[in-house]
């Protein structure tokens, strides 16, 4: 089969077929990412309007969910951290260098706004799709890829992507300049009328370019290989039993008479890794996307939307102003003309002429409806008011407040421990790799370090050029080295280093980061500023119960360093600096009492 015709057919198959799911039920993702658009845009997928209210009013319930949602379960750069395996000094050097190259890494490629894309697009569409490519790792736009609706990531995935001449000129593909012309001639030949509805066609020169990725089988692939390079493809009976993982991009020119897909393939290779990642909200029985809240609450918006135009109709019925009389001489004359205010109005004896309520009794039920409406939804999506920050009520006591914030973010809370899960895995598998393989490719990092950080690198280093300097004695003077001069190497080595400050170039790393940095790191995503706030708050209450010398006291202060991170090896570099506090308190008290003393006895000896 033609590469063109295998991804036309998979597009076809996409935009207009369905999926079973359960008892009758079908599913198309085109559709349901259709409806996501329509409601990002507060638009209606059908007509909705009539001649009393003209176009129906769209009250979006999930917008400010969303972005309540992302907010919430929003991860930055800053918490992703590399944790040592154990306490031995070679993990915790090798945790140090890797949150140092991987940071620098997260920086390079603007991870910070990818996990923005991540939070928000997750639960507006019900999973997130990325890509790693040779700049870094990108969001997919959902509108523009082509996947398996059953499994995200088990069929072959296509991209559409609308690219400018020049952008074509700059790649390195194959057979650009004749798709370029042939753009160009096909734009020419078709009259660009409003009927037109592509953006390839309408939008400046933008020529369609399908990206695909996956395994197929060897057969079109060869043939895809064969049509890039301008050769005939041979087939083999074994060819199309056999699966190659490939990337083709290719150019369509649309479907010639016999209804068979024309186009230029630009490039074919075969792929060791496939190139995308995929993560799901509220997985879904039978399909591969998640479920996001336009879904979960589409039937909440339904009638949101339907009460509110009801209410729009009852208000637009209820605002004429309308008079009622069996008084035939008055009939179709008050407003031919006008009237002042404060006219009387003259009817015959024994008639009536009064106003018409036109006020529809059903307002207040519909705002009614409504309300349990939004209740309902606030429990789905866990937008409560603590949650979304508002004001509680005046007399509303801390710590109730305080167990509704906690209850309402314990939803966004599990979400956060999925996506941490997948956040783990991603930096594990592609960025880790890559920031360490960069590390020891530059074979230096130069970086700032704190005090204890400091003190784990300067072994590394002083180490490294004690042995240096001790093979060199031993080969040009052929003579041992004493243990003083080995401890006068290591001071002055030890001074040079304090003169750089907190900063440190390390060289020569690349077999230490192949030795020891690759499989003694673990990447750990967590969020300190919502676990450990409500942690140490619980601790500092612990505290307030013991005594100074309890032991059950010391317990909990060694527990809160422990989860602070700072090690006994860290606090002993600090030992010396609080010892000199200490002398320097204890030297200040006598004087401040002296002083004192003094100032006393001349107020006492003042004459009154």
């Amino acid at each position: 089969m033609n590469i063109l015709d295998f991804i036309e057919e998979a597009r076809e198959f996409y935009d207009t077929k369905t999926i079973p799911l359960h008892d009758g039920d079908e599913f198309s993702q085109k559709e349901l990412f259709k409806y996501v658009n329509f409601n990002r845009r507060s638009k209606y997928m059908e007509e909705a309007s009539d001649n009393i209210i003209g176009d129906y009013p769209y009250d979006n319930v999930t917008k400010y969910r969303i972005r309540l949602e992302a907010r919430a379960t929003d991860f930055d750069t800053k918490h992703i951290e590399t944790e040592p395996l154990n306490g031995s000094r070679e993990a915790r050097v090798s945790a140090m260098i890797a949150t140092k190259v991987l940071q620098k890494k997260m920086r390079a490629i603007r991870l910070g706004r990818f996990l923005n894309q991540y939070s928000g697009t997750r639960p507006e569409y019900g999973g997130f799709l990325c890509k790693k490519t040779a700049d870094g790792i990108h969001k997919v736009p959902w509108e523009n890829v082509i996947t398996d609706m059953s499994d995200i990531l088990s069929g072959v995935i296509i991209e559409r992507h609308y690219m400018r001449p020049s952008e074509l000129k700059k790649t390195n593909w194959k057979n650009v300049d004749s798709v370029i012309k042939d753009a160009a001639r096909k734009k020419k030949e078709k009259d660009m009328d409003k009927s037109s509805t592509t953006e390839a066609d309408t939008i400046n020169h933008l020529i369609e370019i399908w990206e695909m990725h996956g395994e197929i089988t060897k057969s079109v692939y060869l043939a895809a290989v064969a049509q890039m390079d301008g050769t005939e493809y041979e087939p083999k009976d074994d060819d199309d039993y056999e699966f190659v993982q490939c990337q083709v991009i290719c150019a369509p020119l649309g479907k010639d008479k016999d209804g068979k897909m024309q186009g230029a393939v630009l490039q074919a290779n075969e792929e060791t890794e496939f190139p995308y990642d995929y993560d799901a909200r509220n997985p879904m029985s039978g399909r591969g996307i998640g479920e996001g809240i336009p879904e979960e609450l589409k039937e909440h918006q339904r009638w949101h939307n339907f009460y509110k135009t009801e209410e729009a109709r009852a208000v637009a019925i209820g605002g004429k102003v309308l008079f009622v009389t069996d008084d035939g001489t008055v009939a179709d004359t008050i407003y031919d003309e006008g009237i002042e205010h404060g006219t009387i109005m003259r009817v015959g004896e024994g008639r009536m002429f009064q106003q018409l309520s036109t006020v529809s009794t059903g307002v207040p039920l519909f705002q009614n409806i409504m309300q349990e409406w939004e209740t309902s939804g606030d429990k789905a999506t866990s937008s409560f008011n603590a949650v979304m920050g508002e004001e509680a009520a005046p007399g509303t006591p801390y710590k109730a407040q305080y167990l509704q914030d906690v209850n309402g973010n314990g939803q966004f809370l599990q979400y956060r421990e999925e996506m941490g899960e997948w956040i783990t895995n991603l930096v594990n598998k592609w960025l880790l790799p890559d920031a360490l393989a960069d590390a020891a490719s530059d074979d230096e990092i130069y970086e700032t370090f704190s005090k204890a950080e400091l003190q784990l690198i300067d072994e590394v280093i002083i180490e490294k050029r004690m042995i240096d300097e001790r093979a060199r004695i031993l080969l040009e003077e052929k003579r041992a080295v004493s243990s003083a001069e080995m401890e006068e190497l290591k001071a002055k080595i030890q001074s040079q280093l304090d003169k750089q400050g907190t900063k440190r170039s390390i060289d020569g790393i690349k077999d230490f980061i192949k030795r020891e940095v690759i499989g003694n790191v673990v990447i750990h995503t967590t969020d300190e500023q919502r676990s450990k706030a409500i942690l140490f708050e619980s601790y500092s209450n612990a505290l307030a119960l013991f005594a100074e010398t309890d032991p059950a006291r010391l317990a909990i202060r060694d527990r809160i360093l422990d989860q602070m991170g700072v090690t006994k090896e860290e606090l002993s570099l600090y030992a010396e600096e609080a010892k000199a506090v200490a002398m320097q308190q204890e030297q200040q008290a006598p004087q401040f009492e002296t002083t004192q003393l003094k100032a006393l006895d001349s107020n006492t000896l003042q004459p009154a």
